[in-house]
Parts: structure tokens; C-alpha cells; sequence
């Protein structure tokens, strides 16, 4: 007769705890390197293929316009802090944490590609799979720092 366990390990116990302390430099690091990450993909998308990044400003029916680099920057820091509050929340109320978060930030990733994708017909195809190839780069980022550097070791 076979028995099962449902025995949580030292590790399982410590990938699931989320020390606060630590996750406001942990949330910088990742703030940091998504933006920094989509930055580059950015120019250099933008500079070697000439992707224009030409969209609506204001609005869909705005007028056309460049995007600029410090809106890439925006949209890479908003997205990281809110996962950063998201994380620190679930780590007070939560036994599985990280679980959790990685269920909630697949969704929200998933959500993401409605903003590129949804775009007028105005806008070059070039400039929504330019924007859509930055979500991946963000999502990796902001979710593989906290969850990695965020948990306690």
C-alpha cells in the first residue's frame, strides 16, 4: 500500500515567502530593467529596421503622432510598480504567493496585446508587432525579478 504526503519542505516554504522589506528595491530592479530592456528594443527597432512608431496621441481617434522614448519608459515603469503593490499584497494576505501572481500576471500579459493589437487600421502593422514584441520583454522581466530576487532564498 503506497502513502501519500502532503508535506511542505523547508524550500517549498521559503519560495512562497515574500519578505516586504525586500521587495521595494526588488520592484526598482525590475522597473529598471523593463524599461531599459523595451528602450533598446525600441531604438533599435526603430533605427536599424525604421519602424515608425507613428500612433493615435490622445486618444484612438487623436491625431498621428511619433512616440517617444520616455512614453516607452512610462508604459515599462506603470505595469512594474503595479506588480510590484500586487506582490507585496499577496505576499500579506497569501500562503502561495507566487503562485497566485504568476496566475494573475499571465492574464494581465495575455490582456496586454489588446493596446498594440487594437490600434487603428491607421497604424503600420510594423508599429503594432514592434510594440507587441516589447509585452514578452516586459512581462519576462517584471515577473522573473520578483519572483525571483522578490521570494526569500
Amino acid at each position: 500500500m503506497e502513502t501519500t504526503t502532503n508535506a511542505v519542505t523547508k524550500s517549498d516554504q521559503n519560495e512562497q515567502i515574500v519578505p516586504i522589506s525586500k521587495l521595494w528595491w526588488v520592484g526598482l530592479v525590475a522597473t529598471g530593467g523593463a524599461a531599459m530592456s523595451n528602450l533598446v528594443v525600441f531604438l533599435i527597432t526603430k533605427g536599424v529596421f525604421g519602424i515608425p512608431y507613428i500612433i493615435p496621441m490622445g486618444g484612438p481617434s487623436g491625431p498621428l503622432r511619433a512616440l517617444p522614448a520616455a512614453l516607452i519608459i512610462i508604459f515599462n515603469v506603470v505595469p512594474a510598480i503595479g506588480a510590484t503593490i500586487l506582490l507585496a499584497i499577496l505576499g500579506k494576505v497569501l500562503s502561495r504567493p507566487i503562485r497566485v501572481f504568476w496566475i494573475i500576471s499571465a492574464v494581465v500579459f495575455v490582456l496586454s496585446f489588446v493596446l498594440p493589437l487594437g490600434l487603428p487600421s491607421s497604424v503600420a502593422s510594423s508599429t503594432r508587432i514592434g510594440l507587441s514584441v516589447m509585452h514578452p520583454i516586459a512581462g519576462a522581466v517584471i515577473v522573473g525579478v520578483l519572483t525571483t530576487l522578490g521570494r526569500q532564498k
